[in-house]
């Protein structure tokens, strides 16, 4: 957390700053930070897919499962291919797929 603040202190126009100090929050169990942390942000990188990835990720686990999507979506358009790859066993994402997987279930019976 520590090198991440560093980095969003020196060089706030990096995005890396920024999304390691909000990795950071999440890991130590504080979603809700990284959320807010990250979410401020997000429209100053509109071309880094990390940001609006890890705000679904982020999003999934607090039970957001509309925004969770939206992000998710976000990030596939600005590089579907690492968004997929990074998405499709992302621990982070399952309560996000279960909710998806709920829904369409219900929609089918």
């Amino acid at each position: 957390m520590d090198i991440g603040n560093a980095i969003m202190t020196a060089a706030p126009d990096r995005a890396a700053g920024w999304i390691h100090h909000s990795f950071a929050l999440h890991a130590l169990k504080r979603t809700d930070e990284a959320y807010t942390n990250l979410a401020v942000v997000a429209d100053d990188f509109p071309e880094n897919w990390n940001i609006p990835y890890n705000l679904s990720c982020y999003c999934a686990q607090l039970g957001k499962f509309e925004e969770a999507e939206e992000w998710f979506k976000k990030a596939i358009v600005i590089d579907d291919k690492a968004t997929q790859r990074a998405g499709i066993d992302d621990p982070d994402l399952k309560p996000l797929w279960d909710s998806l997987s709920t829904t369409i279930w219900k929609k089918d019976t």
